[in-house]
């Protein structure tokens, strides 16, 4: 049985400016997740878990910090408690 993406919002700081962030769960073909995160209409990155345990953008200009910032965000979403 095949779920339905997950999505739900975050709030991270970019440009010194606090910023609501809808985040959408993804699966690659082999089935690992990654997430898109959106502003408004526009899709501005996205963003996975690496198996070493960083957080790296796919694509997107958001620096290092702001991607951190948002893997962490996102990890207490996905995060069984």
């Amino acid at each position: 049985m095949e779920s339905s993406n997950k999505e739900f919002y975050i709030i991270a700081e970019i440009d010194q400016q606090k910023k609501h962030i809808k985040i959408v769960e993804l699966e690659t073909s082999d089935g690992v997740p990654y997430y898109s995160c959106v502003i408004g209409e526009k899709e501005i990155s996205q963003v996975r878990n690496e198996t070493y345990g960083n957080w790296e953008q796919l694509w997107g200009n958001l620096s290092k910090e702001v991607v951190e910032q948002i893997g962490n965000e996102i990890a207490k979403q996905v995060t069984p408690p």
